[in-house]
Formats: structure tokens, C-alpha cells, sequence
């Protein structure tokens, strides 16, 4: 009898441990902060990374549009290099692009399927960007969002 008590306190333990959910798990988010937007263009659709290049995977009907794009960098935010290699789901398939500046500063950007992106202005640091919130068809679902 003991032991069934202690066996049926361990199962309902162990449901319950593996139920919780950890909010701690995803990505440290930061304000992305891209100040003076004038214009920013799609320069490929469905393009397919060099890493993904073995992967029997099609990226050709992977498109955003110019709407799309306007969302994500209105609401995406800023991630860790650390985190965005680390933290994030990665996809081979993508869309790149040009943002221009009020300042001058020209950006090349990269977005991928599962909401993650970069940002280059030709300098040593690059931004990396996550859009949990963006709601584009295109983007895949991870399964935890």
C-alpha cells in the first residue's frame, strides 16, 4: 500500500514537472531601435543559404511582401548574436534586401522563414533580429510560439 502511494505520488509529480512551462527558455529580447527609416527594398525571394544547400528543401515559394517586411522592422526585436545562433530556429530559406536610412546608412538584411533576420550596415557588428509577433502567412510556426 505504501509503495502504491509513493509510486502514484511520483507519477502525478512527474506530470506535473513535465507540464510547467519555462518562460526563461527563449531568446533575450531587445528594442531594435532603427531610427529614420526612408525606404527599404526586397531585393530576392526565396533564396536558399549556402548551409542549406544539401537539404532536400525548396525555398523558392518562400516570399514576403513590401508590407511583410515594413511589419518586421516595425515590430521585430533586437536578439545576441549568441542567442540568435543558439535560441532560434533556423531555416535555409530566406529573403534579402536594402534598408535606407535618413542618415545615408545603407543596411543589407536578411529575413528566414522562421521569423529570425540580420542586419549588415558594413560594419564589424551585425544586428540580429527575431519577430515573434510578426504574422506574415510565410512564416513557419516554431512549435513553442
Amino acid at each position: 500500500m505504501v509503495m502504491r502511494s509513493v509510486f502514484l505520488l511520483l507519477i502525478v509529480f512527474f506530470m506535473v514537472a513535465c507540464s510547467t512551462v519555462d518562460e526563461g527558455t527563449g531568446p533575450k529580447l531587445y528594442l531594435l531601435d532603427l531610427k529614420g527609416i526612408e525606404k527599404i527594398a526586397i531585393t530576392e525571394v526565396g533564396v536558399k543559404s549556402v548551409a542549406g544547400k544539401d537539404l532536400n528543401i525548396s525555398c523558392e515559394q518562400f516570399t514576403l511582401t513590401q508590407k511583410n517586411i515594413e511589419e518586421y522592422f516595425n515590430v521585430a526585436k533586437r536578439v545576441s548574436k549568441n542567442d540568435y545562433r543558439h535560441m532560434l530556429d533556423w531555416s535555409p530559406c530566406y529573403v534579402r534586401g536594402k534598408v535606407f536610412l535618413n542618415n545615408g546608412d545603407v543596411g543589407e538584411w536578411g529575413i528566414h522563414q522562421y521569423r529570425g533576420g540580420s542586419l549588415d550596415f558594413g560594419t564589424d557588428k551585425i544586428i540580429y533580429m527575431y519577430c515573434p509577433r510578426c504574422k506574415a502567412k510565410m512564416f513557419d510556426r516554431p512549435e513553442y510560439l
